[in-house]
């Protein structure tokens, strides 16, 4: 998988300038991509319309984006960069993605384990079952596989 990203219109990352980002998920199906900037030295940079640098925004809307089957294509998006103050920024753009098949399997784990909750008889006023013997955790989200380009510049 990578990623990179490129001015599509500006050029000092005021509020006309627009980049384009490319990722490559090497043909492997994705569930989710979302995206944000990181600033690796001068001024606070904001994306996609005042998002904080760290601050994940989701550039894809499955209600706009998704074809017939509810797949969305996350191969390019368009990132909306504005600098907050004077002065030469530097960032990165960086995506968290989680694929296809690690979301399946943990809405999998997730599902099974309601089923064991319910058959147990967990409620807040038993929180380990009726017999009291029910301690088993929660799956936890699958990790995010994090992909950063290149540094950009506004000099």
């Amino acid at each position: 998988m990578n990623l990179q990203a490129k001015m599509k219109s500006g050029s000092k990352f005021s509020d006309e300038d627009i980049l384009e980002v490319v990722f490559n998920s090497d043909n492997i199906p994705v569930a989710t991509v979302v995206h944000t900037v990181k600033v690796v030295s001068g001024p606070a940079v904001t994306h996609g319309g005042g998002g904080l640098a760290g601050d994940y925004l989701h550039y894809k809307s499955v209600e706009r984006d998704a074809d017939a089957n509810g797949i969305i294509d996350y191969s390019e998006v368009e990132m909306r960069v504005v600098q907050e103050s004077q002065g030469t920024s530097v960032i990165k753009v960086v995506c968290a993605t989680i694929s296809q098949a690690d979301a399946d399997d943990f809405n999998t784990a997730i599902s099974e384990f309601s089923a064991r909750v319910e058959a147990a008889g967990v409620t807040e006023e038993t929180p380990n079952g009726t017999d009291g013997t029910f301690t088993e955790e929660a799956p936890t989200a699958p990790d995010s596989t994090i992909l950063e380009t290149g540094e950009m510049s506004n000099k």
